[in-house]
């Protein structure tokens, strides 16, 4: 005959042992629904080169600042790329696809183009656009416009800058927070001096900085050209929580962002020609 203290023993086990499965259930069941959730609330960010980006979620496709062919810039932009819309910060060549100057890109008439500060919405996308002024002294022969744009996607906000110089209060308000910032960089500080840029970034915050409009090396055959553009890697000398990716293309989420600021340096899209 079992003893009772033996049965109790016994049960103890069994209620032990099935609270842990219990337990194990939960868990695993809870790290995959949030693994789920992050599938379904990643953003795609790929970049192009110089300015432009795609960012995808879902089944919607935006496309920012598409430069010209072999204007300025020393490399043409692969053709073939296609988005639900494209967003230009200002009508700078290197920016709009040329149509300023009158050239006609691939995409014209085919991808709705928007320019002007407003706001719109593209599938789940909410963009919206904000008055800026292009650095000085450029831009002077449209009036110095540059659009900020500020995006709302999935569970993310990112902001494109464009040429813009020195933000202003309003342009900090209007921005509010941000998770991801494309902002030019480079190392002869072509667009943002010095101080303006480590204002900019410190007083936005973003957990994420990407660099953009730097010479990139591989796709310039003239060392001097373009003129007054520096490359990125000077500039990152010394920087903390810098990530080089292998890749043009990153997904992101809330729940992948350091407790720490990063740095993100893409590759360009393998398909550009010279």
């Amino acid at each position: 005959m079992l003893s009772q203290n033996f049965l109790l023993h016994q049960i103890k086990n069994q209620v032990v042992n099935s609270c842990l499965i219990l337990f194990l259930l939960f868990q695993f069941g809870w790290v995959n629904t949030i693994r789920a959730q992050e599938d379904t609330t990643k953003v795609d960010i790929e970049y192009i080169a110089h300015a432009s980006f795609r960012i995808k979620y879902k089944n919607t496709t935006v496309l920012l600042d598409p430069y010209a062919d072999k204007i300025w810039l020393g490399y043409n932009f692969p053709k073939g790329i296609t988005a639900d819309a494209i967003f230009s910060t200002h009508p700078h060549y290197d920016h709009d696809g040329g149509q300023f100057r009158g050239y006609t890109p691939y995409w014209k008439d085919k991808i709705p183009f928007y320019q002007d500060a407003e706001s719109y919405t593209i599938g789940d996308f909410e963009i919206t656009g904000f008055k800026g002024k292009h650095c000085d002294p450029y831009g002077k022969e449209f009036g110095q416009k540059n659009t900020i744009w500020k995006i709302r996607v999935g569970d993310l906000t990112i902001a494109h800058l464009g040429d813009n110089g020195p933000l202003t209060p309003q342009n900090y308000k209007d921005l509010g927070a941000v998770d991801i910032l494309l902002v030019a960089i480079d190392s002869k500080y072509h667009i943002l001096k010095k101080d303006e840029l480590e204002t900019v970034l410190t007083t936005i915050g973003a957990k994420v900085v990407v660099p953009m409009h730097y010479r990139i090396p591989e796709l310039e055959t003239d060392a001097n050209k373009p003129e007054d553009l520096g490359e990125i890697e000077p500039w990152l000398i010394g920087k903390q929580n810098v990530v080089r990716l292998d890749d043009n293309t990153h997904s992101f989420h809330q729940n992948l962002f350091e407790p720490h600021a990063q740095i993100f340096v893409f590759k360009h899209d393998p398909g550009i020609t010279h």
